[in-house]
């Protein structure tokens, strides 16, 4: 993690853990249900947020600003963390990515949905032209991560509101994930394609109860993210560098 970088950094990052222990290994987010076992912290996260997200969302978590964003979060989360639908204190690192720095993550989220705003909300849009345009928000709101945890899983909670909105239906599948994470991954740092090519392959026609995804649609992602993977020569989008 770069909260290393600065020491208020470091003191708000460590207060997150019981006993301010960070070792990635042992740590354990201090939580409502007092589980000490991280193992035991992820599984029991992974069904209170799947209990929350089925219930459906409140009003006020509909995404459409950054204050809204910020409520989906805040929504899965409540029953686990204090700092549910809150901003992180740190600038937090992942597998050598570097996303938003804290000092000016609130105008660059906020940034990130005025634009939303100005494209209407991505409503009216053919549903490959929303596939596209969905994967440009979902990795910029990514490159912000404003949450000290579960940001994808607010990623995806958002994009299948926004798809809603639109007249579509997204579902990702289980198998879905690293594919998910693939795209995410080039997507900050070289090209929106294979999240794309994800959203496109997942997004179902709203009332028709019938996935529109052919086994040739299943591997879009995959096969874009293959051609698109990183070499230690590709240039870097200038706009993923936060």
């Amino acid at each position: 993690m770069s909260y290393k970088d600065k020491a208020g950094e470091h003191t708000a990052f460590a207060r997150l853990f019981y006993s301010g222990n960070t070792d990635p290994l042992t740590r354990t987010y201090i939580n409502k249900p007092k589980i000490l076992n991280p193992a035991r912290l992820e599984l029991h996260e992974r069904d209170v947020t799947a209990e929350r997200a089925a219930e459906g969302f409140p009003p006020n978590a509909h995404g459409l600003t950054y204050d809204g964003y910020k409520s989906i979060h805040h929504h899965l989360f409540q029953d686990i963390y204090s700092w549910a639908g809150k901003e992180r204190l740190y600038t937090p690192e992942k597998g050598g990515t570097v996303f938003t720095r804290v000092e000016v993550l609130k105008p660059y989220m906020e940034s990130i949905f005025k634009s939303l705003k100005a494209e209407n909300h991505l409503e009216g849009l053919s549903k490959e032209r929303f596939a596209e345009r969905a994967a440009h928000f979902v990795n910029n709101i990514n490159a912000g991560h404003p949450f000290v945890d579960g940001n994808g899983r607010t990623q995806r909670a958002w994009l299948r509101l926004m798809a809603d909105r639109a007249g579509f239906q997204f579902e990702l599948r289980s198998a879905d994930k690293d594919d998910w994470q693939r795209a995410s991954f080039i997507g900050f740092h070289r090209t929106d394609q294979p999240m794309t090519e994800l959203i496109a392959a997942r997004l179902y026609d709203r009332g028709k109860g019938k996935s529109q995804d052919s086994p040739e649609l299943q591997q879009k992602a995959k096969r874009a993210a293959e051609r698109f993977a990183l070499s230690k020569d590709a240039g870097k989008d200038p706009e993923r560098e936060r």
